[in-house]
Order: C-alpha cells, then structure tokens, then sequence
C-alpha cells in the first residue's frame, strides 16, 4: 500500500485514538520506528497522532550497533542515506493498531509507525514493513501464523561510572544464585516480576512467566502467542520496557547472547514458537508424536533455506559464541520431536491447541521482525513447493552427519547476500544492505582486534 493509501486508510482511526487518548489523560507519545539492528529509535512528543505522517531520518537505517562504540563508527555505508543523497528524512505513519495508553505511566501513549520513502513508495529498508509483506504472503495461502517468544537476558546493578568506561564485565549480577527457577534469588524478585507482568498487561502483552535462568544474572521471559507483526511488536515493547523498569530500580538489563566466558553458565537465547491457524483450528496438529502434512511442508521450508537465513538468527559478532549443541544452542540443520539440540523442536502436547515448532537458532540479539520473517517465509515456500521432510532426528546429532549452520559472523554473511531467495522474500535492497550492516560489524572487530594486544598474548609471550 502506498503512503497516500496508507494515509486514508489510517487517517480516521488516528483521529478518533488521538480524542480517546485525550479524553483518558494521556499528554505524551513516544513514537518508534524500528532500526535495521532491531532496536527502537523514538522520541517523545505532544500528544498528536497525525495522519500526514512522521519525520523519519534515514540514517537509522545504517546506523551501527550501539552507535559503534567502542569505535565511534556511527554509520555504515548504504544507499538509505549518504553523502550522495544529503542524508535525506522519509516518511512514516503511526500504525494505528500500535497505539497504546501506558498503565504504568497514564500520561504517556506510544505508537510504531510504518516507513515510506519520499515518493510515497514503501520503504524497502524498513524491517516492520519486509515482515508485513511476509505475512501477507501467509495469509494469501490460507492461514494466519501465531508466534510466542521467549527472551534469555541478563541483570546486573548499574554502575554507570563502569558502564561509561567501557568495564561491563565488573558489573556485579542480580541476585545471589544461578539456580534456575528459583522464586527468593533476590527479595526483589518477585515483586520486580509483578511488576513487569503488570505493566505488560497494561498495553496488552502477554507474559506467560519469568523465571530466573541457570547463571548469575540470568532470567528469562515468556510471552503469549501473537500473528507475526503484532508478536515482533510485542517483542520490541517487552524488551523495552523490561529495560526501563531496570533503570528505575537502579538496575541494568543485558540481551547480548553470552555474557559468561563460553562453557559457563547459560547463553541468552530468543526461541521462536510458530504454528499456523485456519479457520480458528491448529493445522500443525495431528496428535502427539505426529504432525500434519502442511506441518512437515513448513518445516522442510524452514530447514532448506536456514543456511540462507542463518544470519536473521545470529546477526553479530557475539552470537557465534553462543554455539553449543550440549547446552542447547543448535549447530546442525536437523528437526526432532522434542529435541531441544535441534534447532526445530516440534512440540505436539499436551494438547492439539498447544501443538508448535520451536525454532531454537536465534539468540536474544535479533531483530524479531527479520527472524520471524525469516521463518515464516521459509515455511511458506516448504507448503508452496510441497516438500518432503526428512525423518526426525533420534539419536545423538554429534553422531550424524547434518548438514551444519555457519560457524562464523563471517560466513553468515557470504551464505545470506549471495541468496536469490532471501532477495526475492525480502527485497533485493533489503538483503544488501543487511548484509553491508553485518559487515560493518564484522570489519568493526577486526579493526578493535587488530588494535589490541591480548590477554593471551601478554600471558603467553611476555616471559618466554
């Protein structure tokens, strides 16, 4: 849809949310737009919900993680903005159905827009906008797509003179235990996830629970399943919001995926939960131990072309250290009933409403717009193209010979800019300049490690 389309539609359900907000109090909005890294970019404004659309810089699609730090490179190069274009503002518009009033915080009100460029065309760079033309793709055939996902993270007490030198690692974990599923880790505990249930439920997000993880600092929430675009929306706001409610009580909030050295402790991991519905009925269930047909369509979808869009599951630098089979973080392209070592666990009780794939690939450092996309049109092309699945795994997948996920940030890359089928799923110019943004994080640790003398080196070398 175009953006003057985009705008008569939206226009007259943007008027009548901006009296209703007003009338309940609300005085602020925060307005997001979602970055190529998948992390919220907003400002807050007066209240005013205009159907004439929101300045959006272009920039935020080539800004790099964390705005580069540690090496001040803010921007990577791309064709959304540059020297040759004047790094141009676009165009977006609030997505109506986005707009909530904050329980928590009654005279703030947020909204998510969707991108256009200045011609009125959709904007190819914006992550929201590739999600919702997967799930259009979805819909055409027949099914509405649910998701749920689950956040690993970590909490640690805020220190901010150690945070703005660069020393993370000193940072001391919340609470005194790594046991998981541990109610009394911290006397704060419970009532800090009260609060985060409560403040969720207050802009209509689900959380089915929050549970402490194996590790120092380690916890992990669950939430309810959502369609693809509203799931990927929920995932951004619980994110968000868990972090503020963090900063408040003193209090910081990691999602990088390993923040203990390899081996130890556990790894931050986002598992996707995907089934798809029609006509109100789960289509994966056909029982326990079993799967239906367009249930094994999706799945042989989704494992011929996870090499492809591996990247959409670990997009940085830090998410290869996460991989290890016997911790559950899958290496291999494999499916299995129940079988947390696989990256697709098919889970099929205890009741045919309950009846999903876990996807287990990505980590907690994801853009979930482009992951869910990722799985869904893969799905999409596996019941399209009427695959044929492999024979679930049932032995140890160390012992088998599966074809293997990339091992590094690097040939994540290669495998995903050289796919015709991430450029047709996606948009050409959406895969390239993903692909430049990976890059540009590849080249960014290449160039720090380049600039440092290790610890290995100091220890190894220095007296020999």
């Amino acid at each position: 849809m175009e953006f003057e389309d985009r705008v008569a539609a939206y226009a007259p359900k943007l008027k009548a949310l901006q009296s209703k907000l007003a009338a309940d109090g609300v005085e602020f909005i925060e307005i997001h737009t979602v970055d190529t890294s998948g992390a919220f970019r907003s400002k807050i404004a007066p209240l005013k919900l205009s159907s004439y659309g929101e300045a959006i810089n272009a920039i935020l699609y080539c800004v790099t993680h964390g705005d580069g730090q540690p090496m001040g490179d803010v921007a990577f190069a791309s064709a959304s903005a540059n020297e040759e274009n004047g790094f141009p503002n676009i165009k977006g518009i609030i997505d109506p159905a986005t707009v909530v009033q904050h329980g928590w915080k009654p005279r703030f009100a947020s909204a998510i827009t969707r991108a256009y460029m200045l011609d009125g065309a959709v904007c190819p760079f914006d992550p929201r906008g590739v999600l919702a033309k997967v799930e259009e793709r979805a819909n055409a055939l027949g099914y509405e797509a649910r998701f749920a996902l689950e956040y690993e993270f970590g909490i640690f007490h805020a220190d901010h003179d150690l945070m703005r030198a660069g020393r993370y690692r000193e940072l001391k974990p919340w609470g005194h235990s790594l046991i998981n599923y541990d109610l009394v880790r911290s006397g704060e505990y419970q009532d800090f996830a009260a609060e985060f249930i409560t403040r969720m439920k207050s802009i209509g997000i689900g959380v089915a629970s929050l549970v402490t993880e194996y590790g120092f600092g380690m916890y992990e929430y669950a939430l309810t399943p959502k369609t693809a675009l509203q799931a990927a929306d929920d995932a951004m706001r619980a994110k968000l919001h868990l972090r503020e409610l963090c900063a408040e009580r003193g209090l910081v909030a990691t999602f990088m995926t390993r923040f203990q050295p390899p081996g130890k402790e556990s790894a931050c991991g986002a598992h996707h939960h995907v089934s798809l519905w029609r006509d109100g009925k789960p289509a994966f269930a056909a029982g326990p131990g079993r799967l239906t047909p367009v249930a094994e369509k999706f799945v042989a979808g989704v494992l011929n072309r996870m090499q492809e869009t591996h990247l959409l599951f670990r997009p940085t630098v830090n998410s290869y250290r996460r991989f290890d089979r016997g911790a559950w973080s899958p290496e291999d392209v494999a499916w299995g009933f129940e079988n947390r070592t696989a990256p697709i666990r098919a889970i099929t009780t205890p009741n045919d409403g309950a009846c999903r794939l876990e996807h287990r690939a990505p980590g907690a450092d994801i853009n979930p717009y482009l992951s869910i996309a990722a799985i869904l049109v893969a799905g999409c092309e596996g019941i399209e193209k009427d695959l044929s699945l492999e024979a679930p795994v049932t032995s140890n997948l160390a012992n088998l010979d599966k074809p293997k996920l990339p091992r590094t940030l690097n040939a994540s890359i290669e495998a995903f800019a050289a796919s015709d089928f991430c450029a047709e799923a996606f948009g050409e110019v959406f895969r390239d300049n993903y692909a430049e943004s990976r890059r540009a994080e590849q080249a960014a640790f290449d160039a720090w490690q380049a600039s440092h003398i290790t610890d290995f080196e100091w220890q190894r070398y220095f007296v020999s």
